[in-house]
């Protein structure tokens, strides 16, 4: 057994393919001993782990207990015994569903938890009494609630968490594998939708921006990485606009591809919305991350925390919510100016290697386990 203390990633599944940034947190720790929780395996190869527990290897028999235990007491059977086999000094449960579902294991392995809210768990679930009522319990049980800014940290206590259990604790992406490309290096007129087809992610209206200004750039490319249930809903707002020329769906690309999309483009469009359910980004989308990180201007929204992520004026164009013509404006004025594209890359890029480098924010994260199992013992 490593001299390290443990900590237990809970994360069902573990892990799909857009779910880059909850693998950073783990595999970027150093004095801690990571280990992980799921109830499914997925894309074990592009997310390799030491130690990783799944429901899926118990026997059948015992698989079916479990089943039915967790439907009718809403937690988890069976990650008591492996929290006390690891010696777990902490729980680090990602969303807050996952929360919940491991508060009865907190609970039988006397282990401190922290939960990390990401999106539509602190803006949709909030919205039907069965999780708002959950959350209570999670709220006062778990130990400290990590969220990506200051806007989620406001959506948790308006729901009932306590003030003094919420954190900011910003997510990190690679440094030394996301490069700052070079000027010479991206194609002009070249913008990038980086994101799955769902709602809050505003395809529609970045598509008629585009539409708005395809008349002033002829040679004007639009690629769209992603795919989704609303994919049709996209494919039909293209034909309606009459773009199909000028649009490329690109689909799911693994993410070397994705960083390489961020490299050649022009700009980066990301028009989130609230969705109808309430649905939102939380924090702000990790794409608006990688892209500072290359060194690529971004047009997006006054959204979440995405105006703590990429300040608006200094490394990104934002605009309300579902203003086409501010979309459309803001991607004109950096189309026409490469002058304004360098300064505002140059800016991203500074504003991630001081807020958002994975190293760094490892190093916080395990301060804040620190911490947790510090009160857990004082109290």
């Amino acid at each position: 057994m490593s001299e390290k203390p443990t900590v237990a990633h809970c994360a069902n599944p573990f892990l799909t393919l857009t779910m880059v940034w909850c693998y950073d947190q783990i595999r970027g720790l150093s004095r801690y001993r990571p280990v992980v929780l799921t109830q499914a395996r997925q894309n074990e190869r592009v997310f390799p782990v030491e130690t990783l527990y799944s429901s899926e290897d118990l026997p059948p028999l015992r698989r079916s207990v479990n089943r039915v235990i967790r439907k009718i007491r809403g937690t988890y059977a069976g990650y008591v015994g492996i929290l006390q086999e690891e010696l777990a000094a902490v729980i680090h449960a990602h969303f807050g569903q996952e929360g919940y579902f491991c508060l009865a294991a907190r609970r039988g392995a006397g282990v401190p938890m922290v939960t990390t809210f990401y999106g539509m768990d602190a803006s949709a679930l909030p919205r039907k009494r069965l999780w708002r009522r959950r959350f209570q319990r999670l709220f006062r049980e778990g130990e400290l609630f990590l969220v990506e800014g200051p806007r989620m940290g406001e959506s948790l206590v308006s729901i009932g968490c306590p003030y003094e259990k919420v954190q900011v604790h910003r997510l990190g992406v690679d440094l030394e594998r996301i490069r700052k490309a070079p000027p010479e290096g991206r194609q002009e007129a070249v913008v990038l939708m980086y994101a799955n087809f769902r709602e809050k992610k505003g395809h529609v209206y970045g598509l008629r921006a585009c539409r708005r200004i395809l008349g002033s750039y002829p040679g004007m490319k639009v690629r769209i990485i992603g795919d989704g249930e609303l994919r049709a809903e996209v494919e039909r707002e293209i034909q309606r606009l009459g773009i199909e020329e000028r649009v490329e769906l690109l689909g799911v690309l693994p993410h070397e591809k994705c960083l390489e999309e961020l490299g050649r483009a022009s700009v980066l469009l990301y028009p989130s919305v609230t969705a109808a359910d309430g649905d939102t980004e939380g924090g702000a989308p990790v794409a608006l991350i990688e892209a500072m990180a290359s060194g690529l201007a971004i047009v997006s929204s006054l959204h979440a925390d995405i105006p703590t992520v990429a300040p608006d004026s200094e490394c990104a164009l934002l605009f309300p919510e579902r203003d086409v013509d501010g979309l459309a404006g803001g991607l004109d004025a950096l189309l026409r100016s490469s002058r304004l594209r360098e300064e505002m890359g140059t800016a991203g890029r500074a504003h991630v290697e001081d807020a958002h480098d994975m190293r760094k924010q490892a190093v916080r994260l395990e301060t804040l386990y620190d911490r947790v199992r510090f009160q857990a013992k004082s109290g």
